[in-house]
């Protein structure tokens, strides 16, 4: 009898031992989703801002031709000019393999809108602002701009009377969204019908190194 009564007692602990420990089991670990590590840009914040800020301006530009505005382009085209001389690109002299590239490519970009803005007919802006997107966004690429992601967008029928295509950059990949800044809203053969005309081509996401594994 004392031998039953001990086996038993035995079950009973063993049985309150196991509930117990489900009970607790897990308490001291985190519950929900891992939390994400913290993006952090290989570049300075002072070389993004300026950037960004060169960045934003040609996207002024750009909306200023959706809108067929002349003046407007000739004002943004002077805040591009600004935003772009004072992109902090000496920060990329640390790195002797891509610097010169980098310089050459910023000058270049100097160069082409000096030229926009001694032209005077719309149809010659469109095609500046088609050399303009190709060599920013090679800039983009070759310093890998971290800071945004960037897509890189083609209208088939943007030059030359509907015939030859050019290309522009955007912050927003979604088709119906687009605004196509060759067409745009005032076309005199399609009016606003063809604003959300072209493609994304190609974009760029250098996301920087996250701090979580």
């Amino acid at each position: 009898m004392k031998k039953l009564l001990l086996v038993v007692a035995v079950l009973v602990v063993a049985l309150i031992g196991a509930w117990y420990f489900g009970l607790f089991k897990g308490k001291d670990k985190p519950s929900g989703p891992k939390p994400e590590g913290l993006t952090v840009s290989k570049h300075s914040n002072s070389f993004n801002e300026s950037m960004s800020n060169a960045m934003n301006s040609y996207y002024t530009l750009t909306e200023s031709f959706v809108n067929w505005d002349t003046a407007k382009i000739n004002t943004s085209l002077a805040e591009l000019k600004t935003s772009v001389d004072s992109i902090r690109i000496q920060e990329m002299e640390k790195d002797t393999a891509i610097y010169p590239t980098v310089q050459s490519q910023w000058e270049s970009i100097k160069a082409e809108i000096v030229g926009m803005q001694a032209d005077t007919a719309l149809y010659e802006k469109r095609e500046d602002l088609n050399m303009l997107s190709q060599q920013l966004f090679d800039l983009l690429r070759i310093v890998k701009y971290d800071a945004g992601k960037v897509y890189y967008q083609e209208c088939p029928m943007a030059l030359n009377n509907y015939e030859s295509s050019a290309f522009w950059l955007s912050t927003e990949g979604d088709n119906k969204k687009r605004r196509n800044p060759y067409l745009g809203l005032h076309d005199p053969k399609y009016g606003k019908a063809m604003l959300a005309c072209g493609a994304t081509r190609d974009s760029i996401n250098f996301a920087g190194a996250s701090t979580g594994n």
